[in-house]
């Protein structure tokens, strides 16, 4: 078998030299990044929103991401009066388990798997790592609180009344509102929510064990679901909201991968949103982290690791915390840290993918 090395050499050849040309965001922002940040935000605590789904210990992607939420709260915390925290929004909504009946498709979520805690813990402990180093605190919450929110009623009842408007762009294929609750007897729901029937002030959901269950928007917000986009929609306004309300102590950012950037955001936030009343410039800000490529350009993708064991070539720390952490040590972990850290220091670093070859050069004396 051919040895890291020569596999690296047969796959890609290279100077050595890391090239930065200016272009986009770069462009822009050509230094004091966390100064323009810190400007645009107009309360002196900020929340600083990361996501992931705690189906597999984090992945190489999460740990840019979570990375670059810590090291941007530093330099927002140094160079303001600003006072950072991070939160950590748990989509323990994703599906664990998915079931065919009548040829609908139906899951149970993450919550309802024990396994998904054990994973939690990995997130963490890494969440306690980056807390040292930075000395930005973090918090997290499942998507059950996140809908205990007081104002998710009100947002709820606004994307049903407009939802003909919002299912083409949110699910251009069927066309359908992707909301559902899981049944209270055996934790199955309708994935993509064919079978629901919305009302003004409830939604009924159908499960093939227990027949038809009505949720109430206003009294049991707290138990629904939605597939990414809807989430992601339902997320925006609600960090809208609070941004905009002043009784609410502190402001939203978000930070999360850029394969999340452009195009999608463009269509399926802001449009949809612009759609339903809601004005583009109200939206939280959105920071995104740089994507870790193969040797092909493609995104490293967590759900094909998780789901079909790829990249079986490539070093297991570049996929799996826990060989992370146990192959280069709390030594690595700040390595990261520092890494990520100077993309915001020196923006130009920041508005580019990396690719895995870049990261084993990295660490390939740790």
């Amino acid at each position: 078998m051919a040895s890291r090395n020569e596999l690296l050499e047969r796959i890609v050849t290279h100077d050595g030299i890391v090239h930065y040309p200016r272009g986009g965001g770069s462009y822009v922002f050509q230094d004091r990044y966390a100064d323009y940040i810190a400007k645009n935000i107009s309360k002196n605590r900020l929340r600083i929103s990361v996501g992931a789904q705690p189906n597999s210990t984090p992945h190489f992607g999460t740990l840019v991401v979570f990375n670059l939420a810590y090291s941007l709260g530093q330099q927002i915390s140094e160079c303001s009066n600003i006072q950072p925290e991070i939160l950590f929004e748990v989509i323990d909504t994703a599906p664990a388990k998915k079931i065919t009946h009548n040829n609908i498709e139906y899951q149970i979520s993450l919550r309802e798997n024990s396994p998904t805690q054990n994973y939690l813990a990995d997130y963490i402990e890494l969440m306690g790592l980056l807390k040292d180093f930075s000395g930005i605190a973090y918090s997290f919450r499942g998507q059950n609180k996140f809908n205990a929110h007081p104002k998710i009623s009100t947002i709820l009842k606004h994307i049903v009344k407009y939802k003909n408007h919002l299912s083409p762009i949110l699910d251009p294929q069927h066309e359908l509102l992707r909301m559902r609750v899981a049944c209270k007897d055996c934790g199955l729901t309708d994935k993509k929510g064919i079978n629901n029937r919305y009302h003004e002030k409830s939604m009924e959901s159908y499960c093939p064990n227990h027949g038809w269950f009505e949720t109430s928007y206003d009294k049991e917000s707290e138990k629904f679901e939605y597939n990414t986009p809807l989430r992601n929609l339902v997320r925006g306004i609600l960090y809208a909201y609070d941004n905009q309300n002043q009784d609410i102590e502190y402001e939203w950012l978000r930070v999360t991968g850029s394969d999340y950037a452009g195009y999608y955001q463009e269509q399926l936030l802001y449009k949809s949103a612009s759609r339903i009343g809601i004005s583009a410039h109200k939206l939280p800000t959105i920071v995104y982290a740089p994507l870790v490529v193969d040797w092909s350009g493609a995104k490293l993708s967590k759900s094909l690791y998780v789901q079909e064991n790829a990249y079986k070539d490539l070093p297991p720390y570049l996929v799996n915390y826990n060989e992370f952490k146990n192959q280069l040590g709390i030594k690595g972990v700040k390595k990261m840290f520092n890494e990520v850290s100077s993309w915001v220091e020196e923006p130009h670093k920041l508005f580019r993918n990396y690719s895995v070859y870049y990261f084993m050069e990295l660490f390939e004396n740790d």
